[in-house]
């Protein structure tokens, strides 16, 4: 049917629009819009997948996969699960002070 290309063209449009979004380091998603996009997205791919629209899944689930990188990269949850490395030094020379002889 003509409506399953459509809905696939749709969701691969909307998936590809959030690529910058993953690329800015600066970008913050909420994770309650990340999170609830991506859940949709995943009820959307069984949904389809159980009327055999194959297409439409296979969008919906390469949109859930987007969403759920950009809920795991811009949302906080990644600093929250993987915590960063304590920072270091700025310089790891020591340095002594010269008194004059």
């Amino acid at each position: 049917m003509w409506q399953e290309y459509i809905i696939t063209a749709v969701t691969l449009v909307l998936t590809v629009s959030v690529l910058p979004t993953i690329r800015d380091r600066h970008a913050h998603i909420p994770l309650a819009t990340s999170g609830l996009t991506t859940a949709g997205l995943f009820v959307k791919t069984l949904m389809f997948g159980s009327m055999g629209m194959t297409y439409p899944a296979a969008g919906a689930g390469l949109g859930c996969l987007m969403w759920a990188l950009l809920a795991y990269l811009r949302s906080g949850i990644r600093e929250r699960l993987v915590p960063s490395p304590p920072p270091t030094p700025d310089s790891t020379v020591a340095e002594f002070a010269v008194g004059d002889d």
